[in-house]
């Protein structure tokens, strides 16, 4: 019996060392997740948790990012001639098992945030009861100040003549939450670092401080939404945009293409649960700042510090969810470019609290 409990001693003092690097995070998260709540009350008076989980979305990227990390592990052995790649292997599963407590640590940290982004999709579906869209005229005629006086749209107008080339833009568009909870995955099960930890903070603040704060200070709808949420309007701004896209979808159709425009249909879905005003996760129209620009720009700034090859993929990532943000009708050009602004100033000021960890591991 004394062996036992000095077992399960050992192993307790073990997952405390291990958790402890994530310590700052969770109680981070907790705080902004309870400010979400608070902020739905007091705007809406009563919350609930978004309809819908993001956790199935979850369980599948963690399975295929350590799937991915096996697999990728095992063809760098052969690539770089491993002498003995099945043993070599082997010291990486060993590893695994020895710092089993901190991989537990970090896969509860991920688990987690599905609390925070279900608040954060509450409290989106509530920003606009605040502003009531009141900036979408002052942003339209913004992007017309920086395009000589034409909507974003209009500067590359020449674009829409390639209909798969608006279908590639627009799958890349939808593939961004894969790749934001990938890359989130990803750093979650990184050894404790500076890098890490600032791109865990900052991706938490962004949410924040961009997605609600900054949303309610600036409340629009973008241009798919402007004459629904603006009605009686004598001239709909939009209007040669919106039907532009639903040709093309016509088109993508017809011609038995793959994929359709999605961000037609998913549009109107969310618009409907606008209207029913409906919590579910993913839901909630909100333009400024773009969240898909803000944290395209935040994965190629951490992946950046990683490898600069990945994070140069990254950042072409990042231009192409910027312009299809308002080629597909989401965003104003104005959106990303204060999104990239705000999204570089979370970083650095995160950045200047989070300090290098004195202890890697504690099973180092």
């Amino acid at each position: 019996m004394p062996k036992v409990i000095l077992l399960l001693n050992r192993e307790w003092r073990l997952f405390k060392q291990a958790a402890l690097p994530n310590l700052g995070l969770f109680v981070f998260g907790s705080v902004l997740t309870l400010f979400l709540v608070l902020y739905n009350i007091f705007v809406s008076g009563s919350f609930s948790f978004a309809d819908g989980s993001y956790f199935p979305y979850m369980k599948i990227l963690f399975k295929v990012v350590l799937s991915l990390f096996l697999v990728g592990y095992f063809i760098y052995l052969i690539v770089v001639r491993e002498k003995r790649p099945i043993r070599q292997f082997g010291y990486l599963i060993k590893s695994v098992i020895t710092r089993r407590y901190y991989i537990l640590s970090s896969l509860l940290l991920f688990y987690a945030t599905g609390f925070f982004l279900s608040a954060f999709s509450t409290a989106k579906g509530a920003v606009y009861t605040v502003g009531e869209f009141a900036w979408d005229s002052a942003f339209s005629e913004m992007d017309r100040l920086l395009f000589f006086g034409k909507d974003a749209w209009h500067f590359f107008d020449w674009l829409y003549q390639y209909p798969v080339f608006i279908m590639l833009l627009n799958l890349f568009y939808n593939v961004w939450l894969f790749a934001v909870l990938g890359v989130f995955a990803f750093f979650c099960f990184q050894l404790p670092s500076r890098v890490r930890n600032t791109y865990l903070y900052s991706w938490l603040a962004c949410w924040v401080v961009l997605g609600v704060v900054c949303a309610t200070l600036f409340s629009s709808a973008g241009p798919a939404f402007f004459s629904r949420v603006h009605p009686g309007l004598a001239v709909e701004p939009y209007q040669d945009l919106m039907e532009r896209l639903r040709s093309i979808d016509a088109y993508l159709i017809a011609s038995d293409y793959p994929f359709p425009l999605w961000a037609l249909s998913t549009q109107d879905w969310l618009y409907n649960l606008h209207v029913e005003q409906s919590v579910k996760a993913g839901a909630g129209i909100s333009a400024m700042p773009s969240m898909h620009v803000s944290m395209a720009v935040l994965m190629a700034l951490g992946l950046t510090h990683v490898q600069k090859w990945i994070g140069i993929i990254f950042w072409l990532y990042a231009f192409i969810i910027y312009i299809g943000s308002f080629l597909l009708a989401w965003h104003y050009a104005v959106d990303g470019i204060v999104s990239f602004i705000l999204t570089l100033l979370v970083w650095y000021v995160v950045g200047l609290f989070v300090k290098n960890p004195k202890r890697v591991s504690p099973y180092q």
